[in-house]
């Protein structure tokens, strides 16, 4: 056709082009929150329920993820550990952002779709995400409750703490003090308890299962 465009051009077409492709998806995808108490984005297929409770230990995964499509969104997912230590995923939920709201809602479906209501024995495992450990104490209040043990240790990598309280009450009070904040049975093996039967202080089972997504949450 013996025409010549620049760069700048295409990528202006482009943008075009991929605007009038979203514009349908946009306009229906902005509809879904209007029906939040109709439609609710929670999967957790009876097979993977009836495994969690023939099979799993009674520790439970937290973790959450971005929805990198044109539309953003947050994955929250849990995950299981089976009693060949490996990877069990039981049930995942898309909701508009990870918040006190949004993890009340999950957990409150888990509660009843894992016959939680006893909660003592069971473990949850986290990273320090905001909101959810308030979500764990108002719906799950008796369950035990751990933080990933490297994102702990990941505030305060870049510091020489010391080998013990001692050291670090002296050189960094403000760290010594937002530590003891937190219960010990949170971060601290020694506190932990023993009915399930596992002993991991990180919750890479989780974030290996957002690695395993990670093409489709494009």
């Amino acid at each position: 056709m013996h025409v010549n465009v620049t760069i700048d051009c295409c990528y202006r077409v482009k943008k075009i082009v991929k605007e009038k492709m979203a514009e349908n998806h946009k306009e229906e995808f902005g509809l879904l929150w209007d029906y939040t108490h109709e439609l609710r984005y929670y999967v957790c297929f009876d097979a993977l329920k009836r495994g969690w409770k023939a099979g799993c230990r009674q520790l439970i995964g937290l973790d959450s993820c971005f929805l990198k499509c044109p539309f953003k969104s947050e994955f929250l997912t849990t995950v299981k550990r089976d009693t060949n230590n490996q990877m069990f995923p039981i049930a995942w939920v898309v909701v508009e952002m990870k918040c006190t709201d949004s993890w009340v809602w999950f957990l409150s479906l888990l509660l009843n779709d894992l016959d939680l209501e006893d909660e003592y024995g069971y473990t949850i495992i986290s990273d320090q995400q905001k909101g959810i450990e308030i979500a764990i104490f108002d719906i799950l209040p008796r369950v035990e409750h751990r933080n990933c043990a490297r994102h702990v240790f990941a505030n305060w990598s870049m510091r020489k703490l010391g080998k013990s309280y001692e050291s670090l009450e002296k050189k960094y009070t403000h760290v010594y003090d937002n530590l003891m904040k937190k219960s010990p049975k949170m971060w601290t093996r020694a506190f932990w308890g023993t009915t399930c039967k596992s002993d991991i202080v990180d919750n890479n089972l989780c974030e290996a299962f957002n690695s395993r997504i990670v093409e489709v949450r494009f």
